[in-house]
């Protein structure tokens, strides 16, 4: 039997050799070339496992510092008076699973808003899909796409979900957003990844104070990548947030910039192209990136087939690894960080190494028909989607949680045949998403949820998502690419899609809703953004969720924390009101960009830039790569 071949990676845009290269200076020089890989490991029965290997030591200290650019005086813009919001709503009892339930009408007999429509019944069959760090990352390369709406549906049995309860609103990329990884001395912190708000953090207490004023300025910015008249769109996947460094890709490079005053501190020059970033760090600030080997040319696109780990700290490279050279080399499609060990899939399958010595810990076996297609990673550990070949016509999709330190199976589900593609949200709980037969029908790359035994490998609860209702959002291949939710509390939280807010004309809104991961079943809780505003969650803090309230451009944008059990909330930062300030903060807020949120600040980052464009007029939106507001403390 052969293995079906897998969906090829979707390599950044680079300038060619003899184009201008970038605004910042030079810094250090490229990473020392990796090592090679051990033989490979004998395979083992089942859906497969991998192999065992050593152990971890830990990195080295250290930061410097320079100015940042800002908004001009913007000229005043008359502000409307604010929209009424965050109305309570009476909450009617939720039906069983799997119950039918008729949803209250509005006029015309037409269910109201949030009461999903009536459904076809769903067979198990394919999946297709990413994002929006957050960490996405989001983190790694790949348009997103608009996100799903949920539908309760089993077999035969429409089910209707209530999505009610009155409540307020609400930071890798996932994606996005995460435990912001303090310096050498906080040992607390975790792997987090930015706007994904994955793993279940809920320990401990909130870290997230509300300021005695929540209006900010802005902080620092990052000038747009230029590359003069032939400028195109160029991917630069990847944003990290510890203590004291606020990090950021570059074209073929890295730079870390103080995080309140926005210097550049440090540089990491690359040999070619970023083409995905894991969205997580360990506790010491290290993480990794997939990159090109060479900078590409007008007529070669270049590979990417180099991973690198680096120091977030100090931007010292650690090391960098690929597998085999030339036309040989494994070509890779996403990488993450988790348990101390760096995992990256591709082409080829799966490869783990150490993340401090480099060391190999598993790569694929010869001759297997399984392989893995990506992985998700974060304080939880490891989980990978595995792919093994049934027969020419059909693949059989494994969900696995591994023992980072050798790539054992501790346990596994085994998808519904017929799903191409499955994405991972969360390590633990452990939570995956995939468009069973294609039926989340906008691209978002969900319509259905699986909640499942982390220790086990059962199946806690599955329920299907309905494209028009729910906004989270996966890139189509990748495991590791969802944004717009969070998990803790063993909840899910989702946003719903914009929808008529209760103002006639142009008024839209949306809320969070939460879904409880034992059973499935909405909780009744929701988040209301308020008339012409848009939340998103961002990520947990403690037992708190972090959620990002976009407004107006005459209202400024807001980062609030919520009560997850009253679902009453605070402002923790509020953007400037100004027209100038509002349509650049605007620029950020599609699923190309990455959102962080830590110690009270906001960093907004360009994972994919659009043409070059500068502005004219004195209102218009200001092209920055990257961009930070922060409060008085």
């Amino acid at each position: 039997m052969t293995q079906p071949p897998q969906p090829p990676p979707r390599p950044p845009h680079e300038p060619p050799e003899g184009e201008p290269p970038r605004d910042t200076p030079p810094g250090f020089g490229p990473p020392e070339a990796g090592g090679g890989f051990g033989p490979p490991v004998p395979p083992a029965e089942g859906a497969g496992t991998r192999t065992p290997a050593p152990g971890p030591p830990p990195a080295g200290p250290g930061t410097p510092p320079l100015p940042a650019t800002g908004f001009g005086p913007p000229p005043p813009s008359p502000a409307p008076p604010a929209p009424a919001y965050g109305t309570p709503q009476a909450a009617p009892p939720q039906p069983a699973y799997g119950t039918p339930h008729p949803g209250p009408a509005q006029a015309g007999g037409q269910a109201a808003y949030g009461y999903p429509h009536p459904a076809p019944p769903y067979a198990t069959a394919p999946y297709t899909q990413q994002g929006h760090g957050a960490g996405q990352p989001p983190t790694g390369p790949g348009k997103r796409r608009p996100g799903p709406v949920f539908w309760m549906i089993s077999a035969t049995v429409l089910v209707i979900a209530l999505i009610v309860g009155g409540g307020v609103w609400y930071a890798n990329s996932g994606t996005d957003e995460t435990p912001v990884a303090k310096d050498k001395d906080d040992k607390k912190d975790k792997d987090g990844k930015g706007g994904s708000g994955t793993d279940d953090p809920t320990v401990g207490p909130a870290k997230e104070k509300a300021p005695a004023d929540p209006a900010a300025r802005q902080l620092f910015s990052v000038p747009m990548i230029y590359t003069g008249a032939n400028s195109r769109i160029y991917e630069v996947p990847g944003s990290w947030l510890t203590g004291k460094v606020y990090a950021k890709t570059g074209l073929s490079e890295i730079n870390g910039y103080d995080a309140v005053a926005g210097n550049r501190v440090w540089n990491l020059r690359l040999p070619g192209p970023v083409c995905a970033a894991s969205g997580f760090q360990s506790e010491e600030g290290l993480t990794a990136v997939l990159h090109k080997s060479v900078r590409p040319t007008r007529d070669e696109g270049g590979q990417c087939d180099k991973i690198t780990v680096f120091d977030l700290r100090t931007g010292k490279a650690l090391w960098t690894k690929g597998v085999g050279s030339g036309q040989g080399s494994a070509v890779f499609t996403e990488v993450t960080v988790g348990g101390g060990t760096v995992a990256a899939g591709g082409s080829r399958g799966g490869y783990g190494w150490d993340l401090r010595s480099g060391d190999q810990v598993w790569s694929p076996k010869p001759g297997d028909e399984c392989y893995d297609v990506g992985y998700q990673g974060g304080s939880g550990g490891l989980a990978v989607i595995r792919k093994c070949t049934i027969n020419t016509d059909q693949d059989q999709l494994f969900v696995q949680k591994l023992d980072p330190k050798d790539g054992s199976v501790s346990a596994e589900y085994k998808m519904p045949p017929g799903i191409d593609f499955a994405h991972i949200l969360s390590v633990s709980p452990l939570v995956v998403g995939a468009d069973v037969n294609e039926a989340a029908e906008d691209g978002s790359g969900v319509s259905d949820f699986f909640s499942i035994d982390g220790s086990t490998g059962k199946l806690r609860a599955r329920w299907p998502a309905d494209a028009k209702t729910y906004g989270v959002s996966c890139e189509a291949t990748a495991v590791s690419g969802c944004v717009d939710f969070a998990v803790g509390g063993d909840r899910l939280y989702l946003p719903t899609e914009k929808h008529q807010g209760k103002t006639q004309g142009y008024s839209s809104t949306n809320e969070i809703v939460v879904f409880d991961l034992a059973t499935g079943k909405l909780t009744g809780q929701r988040l209301d953004a308020g008339e012409d505003w848009e939340l998103r969650p961002l990520r947990m803090d403690g037992p708190r969720l972090l959620a990002y309230r976009a407004g107006p451009y005459d209202k400024g944008t807001q980062v609030v924390s919520v009560d997850t059990k009253t679902m009453k909330s605070e402002v923790l930062l509020n953007t400037p009101a100004d027209e100038r300030s509002g349509e650049t903060v605007q620029e950020f807020q599609s699923e190309f960009s990455d959102t962080l949120f830590g110690d009270g600040r906001l960093y907004l980052g360009a994972s994919m830039p659009e043409e070059e464009k500068k502005p004219v007029g004195p209102d218009e939106a200001i092209p920055y790569l990257a961009l930070s507001f922060g409060t008085t403390r």
